[in-house]
């Protein structure tokens, strides 16, 4: 591994970043579920709210952040599959909810939900995403979880061989029904033992 490239616990002041790379890896997928939901908020402000407040499992005590050369080159953010019932989802339409509901569902008991992860595109090759699902793995074992699980876009292919190539499995895939303002449709659910 890259040993330029360090890796830290999130902080507050983090928010902004962290929503922008969250909007990063969910590829289209924080756009569906939260734009229009607040009068002159982008999904992206609303994201970096969520995240600032800390709580869920989508704030940012749950992200680590990869720097190199002291600049944030990337994140993840993981937390107990558990977590999924704390997320604050009674501000997003019904509609939206029962259109990503196989996704909301999909869940691996006792596992460690690696829910996002991107790189700076500019960045990419030089061992950050592999240093960040390490990362992962190591929270995971912190907190006497035997697996690591994910989703991914089907159409995320560098996301998946760079998944495989740290020992995840296919588990399983998720189809959604065609939606215009959601681009992708198929997820692979992936798994890794600790």
């Amino acid at each position: 591994m890259n040993e330029s490239i360090t890796v830290r616990d999130a902080q507050e002041a983090d928010a902004r970043t962290i929503a922008r790379y969250m909007i990063q890896a969910g590829e289209g997928l924080y756009e569906f579920l939260l734009a229009d939901l607040v009068a002159d908020m982008s999904a992206k402000s609303l994201l970096t709210h969520l995240v600032e407040t800390g709580e869920g499992p989508l704030g940012w005590p749950s992200c680590r952040l990869a720097l190199k050369d002291g600049q944030v080159v990337g994140m993840v953010n993981a937390f107990p599959v558990e977590r999924f019932d704390e997320m604050a989802l009674d501000m997003i339409p019904a509609d939206r909810l029962a259109h990503l509901a196989p996704l909301f569902q999909a869940r691996v008991e006792g596992s460690l939900r690696l829910n996002a992860m991107a790189v700076d595109p500019a960045q990419r090759g030089a061992g950050i995403g592999m240093r960040l699902i390490a990362e992962a793995v190591g929270m995971a074992g912190a907190q006497k979880r035997k697996t690591v699980s994910l989703l991914v876009w089907s159409t995320n292919l560098r996301a998946i061989k760079l998944y495989e190539d740290f020992g995840f499995q296919h588990a399983g895939m998720i189809a959604l029904p065609a939606h215009p303002r959601l681009s992708a449709r198929r997820a692979q659910i992936m798994t890794r033992a600790v």
